[in-house]
């Protein structure tokens, strides 16, 4: 009987405003992978975001991480059921290498620490904040020498991230940034991003609208994330608490209160429709749940929490 893998990985949302770089936020939206043993050569089948685009060989993201703890992948059946939409700043590719990485664990019995997993997820990606919270959960903070502290999930919070048609990269969003900044924006960004810390490991939902501003990256971003400008006419009425860009953009995230949070995305689409910027909403929770793991069809076999 061939045996069938199944992951989940959540999306994720980096920065923050003023958390460039260290803060990040798993999101209660999610890629499947299913990776079945059986005789042949390697099958890649994708399945919604991505179908059509992302290859269908050793050369898809989940096989390359796989590839860090398999030596060969013949053999295997690969299904990406992606429901994260690519190159938007909802960290696509953090979800596909840390469910590659969680498969190898399980199918190449490493035996990984989290710690080991994270280290293997930076160096696929060039930087930790996406992969920390894809693979924990939550709301995390990422220091350097890619270590991670989880600081829980606020009660009541949601957010709608507004997400348009066009796509940025990474690397694009990084040329933007400029080599130095001023001491005083430096210090006012570590200020907020410490108050921001607080006041979501502490659910303070009250604390966050003047701690979300930022001067360090979104600035120098704007330009890549469309309707940005807007939609940030919308912080402090509609029930909106404050607006951010999600990782390196061009999704926006407008931050509410989850009562509010229908009524933000209506206000939303409608400024969208005014600035004439092509787009959707969808309202997120933020999520405990990082990574999953479990076996098929064989409930001896099944995995909880497959990175640790």
């Amino acid at each position: 009987m061939a045996e069938t893998l199944s992951v989940s990985a959540p999306a994720t949302s980096a920065n923050q405003g003023p958390g460039f770089d260290a803060l990040a936020i798993a999101l209660d939206l999610s890629n499947t992978v299913r990776i079945t043993r059986r005789p042949g050569p390697l099958e890649v089948v994708v399945v919604g975001e991505g179908e059509g685009e992302l290859p269908l060989d050793a050369d898809n993201l989940v096989c390359r991480a796989l590839s860090t703890g398999l030596d060969d992948l013949d053999g295997l059946r690969i299904e990406c059921r992606n429901r994260i939409p690519l190159g938007r700043g909802l960290g696509s590719s953090a979800a596909a290498a840390c469910a590659g990485l969680v498969a190898a664990n399980a199918l190449g019995l490493r035996r990984w620490s989290p710690d080991d997993l994270l280290a293997h997820a930076e160096r696929i990606e060039g930087h930790a904040d996406n992969a920390a919270a894809c693979l924990f959960g939550g709301v995390v903070a990422v220091a350097p020498g890619v270590s991670a502290l989880q600081l829980g999930v606020p009660e009541g919070l949601a957010m709608v991230a507004v997400i348009p048609e066009a796509r940025t990269s990474t690397d694009a969003a990084r040329r933007a940034l400029p080599d130095t900044v001023p001491f005083r924006t430096a210090a006012d960004s570590v200020a907020r991003g410490i108050a921001l810390a607080l006041a979501l490991a502490q659910g303070r939902l009250d604390d966050l609208p003047p701690v979300l501003e930022d001067e360090l990256h979104e600035p120098h971003r704007g330009p890549l994330c469309p309707g940005l400008d807007a939609l940030r006419g919308m912080a402090g009425r509609d029930g909106c608490l404050g607006v951010t860009i999600s990782g390196s953009g061009p999704t926006t995230l407008l931050w509410a209160r989850a009562e509010d949070a229908a009524g933000v995305a209506a206000a939303a689409e409608d400024v969208l429709a005014a600035a004439g910027v092509s787009g959707r909403t969808r309202v997120c929770r933020p999520t405990p749940a990082g990574v999953r793991a479990r076996w098929l069809g064989d409930e001896e076999h099944s995995l909880a929490r497959a990175i640790g």
